[in-house]
């Protein structure tokens, strides 16, 4: 481990480095005897002295020609100072899991709270950008008590936030709103606009995820209060409100959203114009008008093709929607599993999930028992993978129900044991 010395150290390493003798440091106000006493801690080292110091191991080095440079503040600071700075300059350059161990020791031994605080907050967004959001959970928990007992207070806002995003992102909608409503009041209490303004979206997300769609929209349009259309979130906001009116059947002012939406933008490949596009092809299914909702599905997938590989899988299992309304179950289940490749390459577990609910409600719809099982276990195996338990009961208990109709007991009971294990 990195050994940091004290301020009386540093002058007796740095000197002996720079092949000086304790007399190459003197002045006319340092005499030898200071020197000495300060290289055998008998004596501090006030700043006056630090930057005369420094001044002269400068100049020597600068006769080495050795790439070298310090200043008094450097010489003044205790070891927790450097152990402190040396933590963060890792923590912002270096990969976090490769130096965890050793920052936690540093941490430890000179009990550096707020680098303990950082190091696990760096560890959350690690986890949080591999979707291991269990994981993220805990640590951002882990960062948010530290925070909290050193009184770092500006911090306490932005991690409540991203413990909710943890939840929200595992589908726990409810809890991530508990975690984003107390985001939310401590973000007005120490004043950070900013997250103030982000968690108002996040809150509509999950309100609107869990059906209530009129508090989606009232905060929505709270946001778009402290927004403009400088920011893409505006953008989505607005498409967050339009799926709302469409869930509740209003058809016509969601399209009227849309379509002022898309005058506001620029550039014709934004990943935006396919969200768009994506969601105008789904409501004129609604209104039955399936060649319209053909062309806007075309247009995102062309968008998608050329800008945004990642979303396509979600245009491909939405336009599935298209031929089953239309009772094409062949070319519905080709654009479905099309979508499933990319949703598997791109690890979106979300469109994962939806394509084999869709694929399980065509095998339903056509009878097709044999493929409805298979597509029963994959949603299995997803679900199990998120600790989705309700969702999962429900799907063992489905699978029981099909084996019970097909005579296999054995099957039957092992599904139904598997479902009392989640309960």
């Amino acid at each position: 481990m990195v050994k940091f010395l004290t301020p009386n150290q540093k002058v007796r390493e740095t000197r002996k480095y720079l092949k000086m003798k304790q007399q190459d440091l003197q002045d006319e106000n340092i005499t030898r005897g200071l020197i000495s006493m300060i290289e055998t801690s008998q004596r501090t080292l006030t700043k006056d002295t630090a930057a005369k110091i420094a001044e002269k191991f400068n100049k020597k080095a600068k006769e080495l020609n050795l790439k070298f440079e310090i200043d008094s503040q450097y010489l003044l600071r205790s070891p927790a100072e450097d152990a402190e700075l040396y933590c963060l300059k890792k923590l912002e350059t270096l990969n976090v899991n490769d130096i965890s161990k050793e920052i936690f020791q540093i941490a430890a031994e000179f009990k550096l709270q707020n680098v303990k605080a950082e190091l696990y907050n760096k560890m959350a967004d690690s986890c949080f950008d591999k979707k291991d959001y269990n994981e993220a959970f805990t640590n951002y928990n882990n960062a948010l008590s530290i925070y909290m007992d050193i009184n770092n207070n500006e911090m306490i806002p932005c991690l409540y936030w991203r413990i909710g995003l943890c939840k929200a992102d595992a589908f726990q909608y409810e809890d991530a709103l508990t975690f984003f409503n107390l985001s939310k009041n401590y973000s007005i209490m120490y004043k950070d606009k900013k997250i103030q303004q982000f968690i108002l979206y996040d809150i509509a997300l999950c309100y609107k995820k869990i059906g209530k769609f009129q508090n989606a929209i009232d905060n929505v349009d709270k946001f778009l209060l402290m927004s403009n259309k400088n920011n893409n979130l505006y953008f989505y906001a607005n498409i967050l409100k339009a799926n709302c009116y469409e869930a509740i059947g209003k058809y016509d002012t969601a399209i009227c959203i849309y379509n002022s939406l898309i005058k506001d933008i620029s550039k014709a490949e934004s990943p935006i114009l396919l969200s768009i596009y994506n969601n105008l092809g789904l409501l004129y299914i609604d209104k039955n008008n399936l060649k319209t909702s053909l062309d806007y599905f075309e247009k995102a997938e062309e968008i998608g093709n050329a800008a945004d590989k990642p979303n396509l899988c979600h245009t491909l299992i939405e336009k599935s929607e298209l031929f089953i309304k239309s009772s094409n179950y062949e070319e519905a289940i080709k654009t479905v599993e099309k979508g499933l490749k990319d949703a598997e390459k791109y690890s979106d577990y979300e469109y994962l999930l939806k394509g084999n609910y869709t694929l399980a409600h065509i095998y339903e719809d056509t009878n097709d028992i044999s493929n409805l099982k298979k597509v029963y276990f994959k949603i299995a195996g997803l679900l199990k993978d998120k600790n989705n338990t309700n969702e999962l009961i429900s799907i063992y208990i489905k699978l029981s129900i099909i084996f019970l109709n097909e005579n296999d007991n054995e099957n039957a009971m092992q599904c139904l044991k598997l479902s009392q294990t989640y309960l």
